[in-house]
């Protein structure tokens, strides 16, 4: 906690003087609500319910001035289990983004998120934790934006995240990167996007310490306002500290379009040939689509997207090196009534864990569901249900659960203003 209370002084004190006569609004809220589980552990077997009850209060501030903002938001969650004796705890989540607009042409721009929590199943992670013990995740980040042109700009961007555990099976771990990149026109048909990447992944163990350099070249050519072509070529150096470890480079060479079928409809398709080398070791390929389609409506919105690729994992519960994966995403949401809104979404994830012995395989599925209902001015409601399943070939991996919950949320239905 202290390492965060620094970074958001730091933060408030490079945006506040940009800020002479902001405008600040505060929301506060205040949430409680219940959540039953099926397989409070994500065990293969012998699994074991419980109903969990939260309450929330929590509060959002925002200063808006001319050429600079900040918004910093707090929310505690203090989390009672009905069945698991002595381990109430407190949940915390901590935001903070702001932006300076220091000359007509650069941008400044810089976030910070902090959580700490039990919940084992996590957006940022897809492999398997076990225990209800609490782990933290920080996430920092600052970016330079140069606009030099209607559609010409550069970038810089930098990035620290770290995971921290109470359980100590889990390896803490920590990465940084760093980057750069540029977008140029050289007419109204032909453009480029080059960039590179750097980043240093470390843990406490000190066996899985690595880095990574990523380089890659877009070219497009516009063949009207509409669409337009590209032709695509990535290229990732993983090397491990440890000899033990495995260095490993990746080809990822693809040609797709983008398309814009209407006003209201988005649509980006590429095919792609990856190739990945191993030092002293077997070689891979395959050739994934990449996709991306997405509709609005005057009510709301779909999206379908898949891609394909290799990665490594990192800021994990478990450490299991590279993988294969291909995943698979649609979501929607839509508002009935002006007081009733629902949305889904559908996940389909495979995972081939190349370096684990024995080997392992996996398909992760995920499905959410809720709706949301506006009771008063001030109270609104959300039903949801989660449905989240892991098969793999090592039988000891595989899980199901199922969640439900119920959620009331009080907050005024405008920000205060001063």
């Amino acid at each position: 906690m202290k390492k965060l209370i620094e970074h958001l002084v730091v933060g408030f004190l490079i945006v506040t003087p940009q800020m002479a006569g902001a405008a600040i609004n505060i929301m506060p809220h205040l949430s409680t609500g219940i959540e039953h589980t099926d397989n409070l552990y994500l065990a293969p077997d012998s699994e074991e319910s419980d109903t969990i009850t939260t309450v929330s209060p929590g509060v959002t501030v925002e200063f808006s001035g001319r050429t600079a903002a900040l918004s910093a938001s707090y929310a505690p969650s203090y989390t009672m289990y009905d069945k698991l004796e002595n381990s109430d705890y407190w949940e915390h989540r901590v935001g903070l983004t702001g932006w300076w607009q220091a000359t007509r042409h650069l941008r400044w721009e810089a976030n910070h998120s902090y959580l700490r929590t039990e919940d084992p199943v996590s957006e940022d992670d897809l492999t398997i934790r076990r225990s209800r013990e609490t782990y933290t995740r920080n996430t920092t980040g600052a970016r330079m934006n140069y606009q030099f042109g209607a559609e010409n700009s550069l970038y810089a961007d930098g990035a620290y995240r770290s995971l921290d555990n109470s359980d100590p099976t889990i390896i803490d771990s920590k990465e940084y990167s760093i980057g750069a990149g540029v977008t140029y026109w050289f007419n109204a048909r032909w453009g480029m996007d080059t960039g590179a990447e750097y980043t240093d992944a470390t843990y406490d163990d000190g066996l899985d310490d690595n880095n990574e350099i990523l380089g890659r070249i877009r070219v497009n050519h516009r063949f009207n306002p509409h669409l337009t072509g590209f032709g695509v070529y990535e290229h990732t150096l993983h090397e491990a500290d440890e000899d033990t470890e495995v260095d490993y480079t990746v080809h990822d060479g693809g040609v797709g379009v983008d398309y814009a079928l209407g006003p209201t409809m988005d649509l980006s398709v590429g095919l792609h040939y990856i190739y990945l080398d191993v030092d002293d070791g077997d070689t891979k390929s395959f050739t994934p689509v990449n996709l991306s389609l997405s509709k609005r409506f005057q009510r709301g919105s779909i999206t379908l997207s898949g891609e394909g690729g290799y990665n490594y994992t990192s800021l994990t519960a478990e450490n299991l090196g590279t993988y294969e994966y291909y995943d698979v995403r649609l979501s929607g949401d839509y508002a009935f009534t002006r007081r009733l809104s629902g949305d889904a979404t559908g996940v389909y994830g495979y995972r081939n864990y190349l370096d684990t012995e024995p080997s392992r395989k996996e398909d992760i599925i995920r499905a959410d569901c809720g709706l949301s209902f506006h009771l008063w001015q001030w109270l609104s409601m959300r039903a949801g249900y989660t449905y989240r399943t892991v098969n793999s070939d090592i039988d000891s991996d595989d899980y199901v659960e199922n969640r439900f919950s119920l959620m009331l949320t009080l907050a005024p239905p405008r920000p205060y203003r001063f």
